[in-house]
C-alpha cells in the first residue's frame, strides 16, 4: 500500500524548550562555610605577622603548636616548630607572631621562657604548673626591627616597662652579693642587683643595680654606697659596733646607700642614670669624708706597741684626726737599744671642718708648720692609749702635756718625727711594779728579823722565864706556909692574906706571860695574836 508522504525534510520541526533546573537548597550551606573559611583564612592572613626565630639552650616545656607567646598575658603568637640547631649546643624555635605584636620585635628585645623556678631570690613561674610553660617578651626601645633572637636562660629582674633608672657600681671584690641582692636606703627595699661582671683588667667588679621608682631620686651625685651583706661585727679601739640591714641581707647580700645633704641644707643634684659609684666594704669607710690634704708624721716609741695595727685611729681630744699606716722595728747601733716606729697620717681638713671660727682661707705649708711648732712648745705629744679593755686593742693620743720635757720638731726629715710620751698604762705598770718591789724588800728584812728572834732572843727569854716560874713556885709555898702559921683572927694576918693574894695574881699574870710567850715569842714585836 502506497502512502503518499512528504519528505522528510519537508516535514516541520516541532518546537522543543528546554527544561528548567532549579537550584535546590541543600547547596546553600557549603556555599556559605566556604564563603565563612574564605574570610577566616583571609582574616588569619591578613592579621599574620612576622615569622620569628629564637634560640635557647633547652626546649624543656615548649611543645609545636601549643606553646604561646605572652605581653601582659596577652597572647601574641604561637610555637610553630621546634628543631635542633645544626651545631647541636642549643634548639631553634621558630614563632609565627600576630600582627599586632609586629612593633614588639626590635634590636633590644627578650625572649625568655616562663616555667616554675625556685632561686634564692624567691619562687616564680607558679601559674604554669596547671597552664603549662609559655615564652615571653620585653619590648625593647630600638627603632631597628629585628626577627632573629637568643632567648635568655632566666627571667630579668628589671622589664622595659618598670619605673626607675640603672646604676654602676665598682668594688674590689663582690663579697656575698647575687643577683637579686636587695638594696636599702634608710634601711627600706629601693631596688635590686641586676647584674655583675669582672672588669677588663681583673682589677675589681662592675655591679650594675636598679633602684625603682621614685626612690630613685634620692640617688644623688654624691651618694656613698657600701655592702650592707650578713652582720657586720667590729671590735676596734672605737669599742664594739654591730650593724644588720634585714634578715634578707643577711642570706642574700645586699647593698646599702645614703645621701648627705650640703651645708646649707639644700638638696645636692640628682644623679643622671648609668652613673658609677664606688662601692666601699662597710659604712664607716662610706661614711668617712674625702680629704684631699695629707701630713706624714713619725712617732717613736720605746715601750711595746702590741694592740696597735695598721689603720687604728690618730684621736685628737675625741676627733679622729688620722690613722695609724705603718709599724716598723728601728735598732740603734751606738745606744744598742730597739724603737718601735710608728708613721701615722694626719688630716688637717678634719680640723678645719669642725672649727667654728675658721675662717675658710687656705693655710700654707710655712703657717701650718709655724702653728705645728707652737702647739710641741706647748707640751703637744703623741702617746700610746688603749681603746678596748677586752681587746687590747690600742690607739695613738694627740693631746697637750705642760709637763712635758722640752722638743722641737726637725723639718728636714723627708718625714717629720713628732714628740711622744710613754704611755698611760706602762706608767701605772712601772709605779705598781716598783710599789711591789718596795714591799717585797720590806717583808724580807721583816722575815731577817722573826729568824733572829726565833734563834736568839727566843730561847734566852725562855730560860729566864723558866727561873722566874721556879722562884714563884716557891715564894707561892712559902706563903702558904706562912699564912697557916699566923693567927686568923690578927690585923697582921688578914693585912698579909691580902698582900698574898695580890702576890698570887701577880705570880699567875706573870706565869700567863712566860706561857704565851713560849708560844708566841714574836708577841713582843707584833702584840698577842687573836684566838
Amino acid at each position: 500500500m502506497q502512502t503518499n508522504l512528504p519528505p522528510p525534510d519537508m516535514l516541520p520541526s516541532p518546537d522543543i524548550k528546554p527544561s528548567r533546573q532549579r537550584v535546590t537548597m541543600i547547596w546553600i550551606v557549603p556555599l556559605l562555610a566556604i564563603l565563612v573559611g574564605l574570610g577566616l583564612a583571609f582574616q588569619a592572613i591578613r592579621d599574620r605577622g612576622p615569622v620569628v626565630s629564637l634560640q635557647f639552650a633547652l626546649a624543656e616545656g615548649l611543645d609545636a603548636n601549643k606553646t604561646r607567646v605572652k605581653f601582659k598575658d596577652v597572647d601574641i603568637g604561637v610555637v610553630k616548630t621546634i628543631a635542633l640547631n645544626p651545631d647541636r649546643k642549643s634548639v631553634k624555635v621558630t614563632v609565627q607572631m600576630d600582627k599586632q605584636a609586629e612593633e614588639l620585635l626590635v634590636d633590644d628585645s627578650r625572649f625568655w621562657v616562663v616555667r616554675p623556678r625556685i632561686a634564692a631570690g624567691g619562687v616564680s613561674g607558679l601559674a604554669t604548673l596547671l597552664s603549662g610553660a609559655f615564652i615571653a617578651v620585653d619590648p625593647g626601645k630600638s627603632n631597628k626591627m629585628r626577627y632573629d633572637f637568643i632567648g635568655l636562660e632566666v627571667p630579668p629582674l628589671i622589664t622595659s616597662n618598670t619605673p626607675g633608672r640603672h646604676f654602676r657600681l665598682t668594688a674590689d671584690d663582690l663579697g656575698s652579693l647575687d643577683i637579686g641582692a636587695p638594696i636599702y636606703y634608710r634601711r627600706i627595699q629601693v631596688g635590686r642587683v641586676v647584674s655583675y661582671a669582672m672588669q677588663q683588667d681583673g682589677r675589681g667588679v662592675d655591679v650594675r643595680v636598679f633602684i625603682d621608682a621614685p626612690y630613685d631620686n634620692f640617688v644623688k651625685e654624691a651618694s656613698r654606697f657600701w655592702h650592707a651583706s650578713g652582720i657586720d661585727i667590729s671590735l676596734d679601739a672605737n669599742g664594739v659596733k654591730l650593724d644588720m640591714q634585714s634578715l634578707i641581707s643577711l642570706a642574700l647580700g645586699g647593698i646599702a646607700f645614703s645621701s648627705p645633704e650640703n651645708d646649707e641644707g639644700e638638696p645636692l643634684p640628682r644623679a643622671d642614670a648609668d652613673t658609677s659609684f664606688e662601692l666601699h666594704a662597710n659604712q664607716t669607710s662610706a661614711t668617712r669624708l674625702p680629704d684631699s690634704k695629707v701630713q706624714k708624721y713619725l712617732l717613736t716609741f720605746s715601750e711595746s706597741v702590741r694592740g696597735l695595727a695598721v689603720g687604728a685611729p690618730v684621736d685628737f681630744k675625741g676627733l679622729i684626726a688620722g690613722e695609724v699606716t705603718r709599724i716598723n722595728l728601728n735598732f740603734d747601733q751606738d745606744k744598742t737599744e730597739f724603737a718601735m716606729q710608728v708613721e701615722i697620717n694626719l688630716y688637717p681638713d678634719r680640723f678645719a671642718r669642725k672649727t667654728r671660727n675658721y675662717s675658710g682661707k687656705e693655710v700654707s705649708a710655712k703657717a701650718s708648720r709655724e702653728i705645728l711648732d707652737k702647739m710641741v712648745a706647748k707640751g703637744f705629744r703623741a702617746q700610746l692609749r688603749t681603746g678596748n679593755i677586752l681587746s687590747g686593742q690600742r690607739y695613738i693620743a694627740l693631746d697637750f702635756f705642760p709637763n712635758a720635757k722640752v722638743a722641737k720638731l726637725d723639718w728636714q726629715r723627708h718625714v717629720p718625727e713628732l714628740p711622744t710620751l710613754p704611755g698611760t698604762l706602762d706608767s701605772v705598770q712601772d709605779q705598781l711594779l716598783a710599789i711591789v718591789e718596795s714591799l717585797r724588800h720590806t717583808l724580807r728584812h721583816v722575815d731577817q728579823l722573826v729568824v733572829r728572834l726565833d734563834k736568839e732572843v727566843a730561847p734566852e727569854l725562855t730560860f729566864t722565864l723558866r727561873d722566874a716560874r721556879k722562884t714563884l713556885g716557891q715564894a707561892d709555898k712559902m706563903l702558904g706556909s706562912a699564912d697557916k702559921a699566923l693567927i686568923s683572927d690578927a690585923p697582921l694576918q688578914l693585912e698579909m692574906r691580902e698582900t698574898l693574894r695580890e702576890v698570887a695574881k701577880a705570880a699567875t699574870s706573870v706565869k700567863n706571860l712566860a706561857d704565851l710567850l713560849e708560844r708566841q715569842p714574836e708577841a713582843l714585836l707584833t702584840g698577842k695574836k687573836g684566838d
